[in-house]
């Protein structure tokens, strides 16, 4: 009996190793590591139980850190609503490093799928041919809700070759105590009303009138917002006798160099006894409204609001179009460009989103309503030339040198409406 029991036990000992040693043929292989150098250039995998394959683009931008910040939380919604999508994001800071690496790379066609680039820039690229129209995925409602004024620079050939992102314009805010105190509730609504304030207030003691940054683009706002209807866009902002002379003027009343606290703008005009000056819009935006109180935004003189946007671009060469167009779509949904405008001040390029605040909100969290025909409105100026860069570029450098003191503003025009007269 103990021998029978023994060998009972030494049968279910031997049929108990072979059920642990088998194999379990149900259970899944294990996933790839991705060490194997056999796949290392497979590419992305699709995943399990998904038919639809991976697909990625490469996104480059050009913006400041905290906004690229922003972007790639966006991207990272995007990618959650597509799992099969993967977008490799990128940023050059530097927006004179991105144009030089975006045009080497266009021409030898190994760029990004997409760039967020300046909208001034777009119609040069489409010339060469080294962009994707985007007519075919801009549908009749998607162009009713883009601001004419910034799809005008992105025209060219009777085809689109950008869609906008946002805006960043230069306005006019005068000091309210200044005009009260000159019993004015408005502005000078043309240049010799302005001259005639100006030299009021000059013979009254006042000295600097104007504050114009170091930025020629600020300058060059100023003087296109004096412009007649007939001579606005691209061409004229600065490159005619009549903006030269006002620009020799203007510089009697200003000292360019002048550093402001920009948080406390309205404060600082009132203490320094300043007439006016001349801010991108989200600077106005980030003001306290204490400091929005004492200025008035002279809304008569918005001209071309293209001025500092940017707009997204696909490379000609993209085999990727149809996902890039994707992507771009989401990043400009109505949705993120209030998130956009709300944390950064810039501009969105959808109507609708001006629309909303004539009911409901706060300049803090939507653009204000009266925008919305300045945006749409007024006469579509001509787009920038395709060499509108180069030519920008320089008077911008020439402007630093008259900022520096190194030229006067008379050497600074001459050079200006020279390079002009060349090209005519």
């Amino acid at each position: 009996m103990a021998t029978r029991r023994y060998v009972m036990i030494l049968a279910g000992a031997v049929l108990l190793s072979v059920i642990l040693f088998v194999p379990n043929l149900d259970s899944p292989k294990p996933a790839a590591t991705g060490n194997n150098s056999n796949d290392a250039n497979a590419g992305p995998v699709s995943d399990e139980g998904n038919d639809e394959p991976m697909e990625s683009i490469v996104v480059t931008v050009s913006m400041p850190a905290e906004q690229f910040a922003y972007l790639e939380e966006a991207n990272e919604r995007f990618k959650a609503k597509s799992p099969n999508m993967q977008v490799e994001l990128s940023n050059i800071e530097s927006s004179e490093e991105a144009y030089s690496a975006w045009k080497q790379d266009l021409m030898l066609g190994s760029s990004s799928d997409i760039m967020l680039m300046d909208s001034g820039w777009v119609r040069e690229f489409a010339v060469m041919g080294l962009l994707e129209p985007v007519d075919s995925v801009n549908t009749a409602n998607t162009f009713s809700d883009q601001p004419a004024k910034l799809l005008a620079p992105l025209k060219w050939n009777s085809y689109l070759w950008g869609i906008p992102y946002d805006a960043d314009p230069t306005i006019m805010v005068w000091n309210k105590a200044l005009l009260t105190e000159q019993s004015r509730n408005e502005p000078p609504k043309d240049w010799t009303g302005f001259m005639e304030l100006a030299n009021q207030l000059t013979a009254s003691g006042s000295k600097s009138l104007l504050y114009l940054p170091g930025d020629f683009s600020e300058t060059a706002a100023w003087l296109d917002g004096w412009s007649l209807e007939d001579k606005r866009g691209a061409g004229y902002l600065l490159l005619n006798d009549e903006s030269a002379n006002r620009l020799e003027e203007t510089a009697s009343l200003t000292i360019p160099s002048t550093v402001l606290n920009k948080r406390l703008l309205g404060t600082e005009m009132e203490n320094q006894r300043l007439l006016v000056s001349v801010i991108p819009w989200s600077d106005y935006k980030e003001l306290s409204g204490t400091e929005q109180d004492k200025l008035l935004i002279d809304k008569s003189k918005l001209r071309n609001l293209w001025l500092g946007s940017r707009s997204f671009v696909v490379a000609a060469n993209s085999e990727k179009a149809e996902a890039a167009f994707s992507w771009i779509k989401e990043m400009t949904t109505v949705t993120e460009q209030g998130n956009v405008y709300e944390r950064f001040g810039k501009l969105p390029a959808k109507n609708s989103l001006y629309e909303i605040s004539g009911y409901s909100g706060t300049i803090a969290q939507y653009p204000p309503s009266w925008l919305l025909p300045v945006l749409n409105d007024e006469p579509v100026s001509e787009p920038p030339a395709p060499d509108w860069h180069k030519e920008w570029n320089r008077w911008q450098a020439l402007w630093k040198l008259y900022v520096s003191g190194a030229v006067d503003i008379t050497s600074f025009i001459d050079s200006v409406t020279a390079s002009s007269s060349d090209k005519q």
